[in-house]
């Protein structure tokens, strides 16, 4: 074994272990007692809320990034030394770390997307290999599924394409197709409103000149078309796979107070106009209406 093999295995370890480190305290923190009531007495009194809950933050947050950083060195340091399986398993193990952090969790996707398809292009011309190496481009599928299911992942690229296989490249590219539409707004009224695609504000993309978004995922959605002085519009959309939804508001001006009163006014004028004219036409009629004729003479007598 020569000396890069074991430099690299020991990197592998230290990643390894620095992983499972932060999975176990995570852990234990989660499940730890609240200490009896005779060790909490003995114990020093709390730092100031000011001073305790910024060293708090800044040691959940740093910690995990210092390890998956590290996990992310050795995983590419293994991939360069055709150490797949090795690579797979310290991020794997950094996945689940990377949770809370979107760039590195973006990180750690895309370079285990990477091994698998690295791995999968390996098996493809080996003896027997075609089965396993389906069966690892099916993970690396899965996976990028998973990615762009994660809302904040959505907009996940395989970025500079000359990093990454061509495999890769296409296994995105199909993934969006499938599972991804787009929406765009072709005119509205008044120019001010605000359009809100399921509460977040859409706005014009770099080189449109009308607002929209990529990558919305296929079903259904709600657009919320709102302005000051104009009547709220809402409209439920479905968007198909692969598809640009394009769509136009015009607003209608709300109506003030005096508007209703004076309106109200008017209508009860002409009501009272109407009622008026028909009691007149009625008085009118019984007056000019002609007598009854009188009752007939009796019969004579024979």
């Amino acid at each position: 074994m020569n000396h890069r093999a074991i430099r690299t295995l020991a990197l592998a370890w230290t990643a390894a272990v620095a992983l499972m480190g932060a999975v176990a305290e995570r852990a234990h923190a989660r499940a730890a007692p609240e200490a009896p009531d005779s060790l909490a007495a003995q114990a020093p009194p709390a730092a100031p809320d000011s001073l305790a809950a910024p060293a708090a933050s800044v040691a959940e947050t740093a910690a995990p990034r210092d390890t998956v950083a590290s996990a992310l060195d050795t995983a590419r340091e293994l991939l360069r030394d055709g150490d797949y399986d090795r690579s797979i398993e310290v991020l794997r193990a950094a996945l689940e770390v990377a949770r809370t952090d979107t760039s590195k969790l973006r990180d750690t996707y895309l370079l285990l997307i990477k091994t698998y398809v690295f791995l999968g292009n390996d098996l493809k011309f080996k003896p027997q290999g075609r089965e396993a190496s389906s069966l690892n481009y099916q993970e690396a599928r899965r996976l990028i599924a998973e990615c762009l299911g994660t809302p904040a992942l959505r907009h996940t690229y395989a970025e500079p394409a000359s990093q990454y296989p061509p495999e890769m490249l296409g296994f995105f590219s199909e993934a969006r197709h499938r599972l991804f539409g787009a929406f765009r707004v072709q005119e509205v009224f008044p120019a001010n409103a605000v359009m809100l695609l399921d509460g977040d504000t859409l706005r014009v993309p770099p080189g449109e000149t009308t607002a929209g978004d990529v990558d919305i995922a296929t079903g259904a959605h709600v657009v919320v078309v709102r302005a000051p002085g104009f009547t709220e519009r809402v409209d439920h959309i479905t968007i198909a796979p692969d598809v640009t939804l394009e769509r136009s508001y015009r607003l209608v001006r709300r109506k003030s107070a005096l508007w209703y009163a004076t309106r109200g006014a008017g209508a009860a004028g002409v009501l009272g106009g109407l009622i008026a004219a028909f009691a007149g036409k009625r008085n009118t009629s019984t007056a000019s209406a002609s007598p009854l004729p009188g009752a007939p003479d009796p019969p004579s007598s024979p």
